[in-house]
């Protein structure tokens, strides 16, 4: 079966939960997020064994996860065994074992597997398995993460601080849930209503948010050579192609409304209080700028393109930076006629 991300935490509630669970994804948080919740609600707070077995034991011990599931120390009835680097050549090690009891979850972490893999295939057909697909975080789960992060914490945001944390905070939960603990950290001794959007902003930009600005900035100006040497840097930095497509794209997104708006009241000033959240001030000369001179028949264009390439990258993830970068140079060599 497939058990999608929003139905977890229900799934996880009424106990139903299959015994043979594979996790895969390209978001590290979400799955450390996911297993973290699967493993506490089996523990149910009893002392519990936990082993994990690497694809390499398995190679040279067919048996060893029959073994472990026999197995139990002398101090606790139920086990949690997490399965590393296995491969579908390892599925024939597996597919047969029966958990004839409650007292032992099996779990297995991977990473991205597309359709054509046997061992997600096998997990999503047979009811006693599961696959639960861990993927980039997009608006919706962002949402509902800066959501929890305010409940939690008891922390009240306004509507442009929300609007610009969704936009801003990475598509990796790992990423993201480390941006907040900074925030968290920053304005634990101010009270709600001293939150300001500038704090917040500040907080985000010292990172790679600030990167991402800047090589959005260099592909509307059609510095080629720039965005190229940039896009290789956060590259080696960690950064998430699709993040870097999703920046951009909301960058696009964000002209486009502005240009909608000037065209109802002829003004730039009062076109651009319309956005949610605000320009910062001094991005403000920039945004005029690339307002002025994209036509707004290509900012379209480029919008639903770059929309094509966020797609490819999470169906081709192994190709992630490739189409990353074909995509957003060829923003930027749009950008470098209208600015050279």
């Amino acid at each position: 079966m497939i058990i999608k991300e929003f139905q977890l935490r229900e799934v996880i509630k009424k106990g139903s939960l299959p015994q043979f669970l594979l996790i895969y994804g390209p978001n590290e948080g979400l799955i450390r997020d996911d297993i973290l919740k699967i493993a506490e609600a089996f523990k149910q707070k009893k002392e519990i064994d936990e082993i994990t077995i690497n694809g390499k034991l398995v190679d040279e011990n067919q048996n060893v996860v029959d073994e472990e599931i026999r197995s139990f120390s002398l101090f606790s009835e139920q086990k949690i065994i997490y399965l590393e680097n296995i491969k579908d050549k390892h599925l024939q090690f597996f597919e047969n074992i029966k958990l004839k009891n409650n007292k032992v979850l099996i779990i297995i972490k991977s990473e991205n597997l597309n359709k054509n893999s046997k061992m997600r295939s096998f997990f999503e057909r047979h009811k006693n398995y599961a696959a639960i697909p861990c993927y980039e975080d997009d608006v919706r789960s962002t949402m509902n993460l800066v959501s929890q992060f305010q409940s939690d914490h008891k922390i009240k945001f306004n509507s442009d601080i929300k609007n610009y944390l969704i936009q801003n905070l990475s598509t990796d939960r790992l990423i993201s849930k480390n941006e907040l603990e900074k925030i968290l950290l920053v304005i634990s001794h101010k009270e709600n209503e001293q939150i300001k959007f500038e704090d917040i902003q500040a907080i985000l930009n010292d990172s790679s948010s600030n990167s991402l600005n800047i090589i959005n900035e260099y592909v509307m100006y059609g510095k080629v050579n720039q965005v190229s040497k940039n896009l290789y840097r956060i590259f080696d930095e960690g950064t998430n192609a699709v993040a870097i497509i999703r920046s951009l794209l909301n960058y696009l997104v964000r002209l486009h409304k502005t240009q909608i708006e000037i065209k109802k009241t002829g003004n730039f000033d009062e076109a651009i209080k319309q956005l949610k959240p605000a320009v910062f001030w001094k991005d403000k000369d920039n945004f005029r700028n690339h307002c002025s001179k994209w036509p707004t028949k290509e900012i379209l264009r480029y919008i639903k393109r770059l929309l094509e390439a966020e797609y490819m990258c999470k169906t081709q993830s192994s190709l992630n930076n490739e189409i990353c970068e074909k995509y957003v140079l060829s923003v930027a060599k749009k950008g470098e006629i209208y600015f050279n």
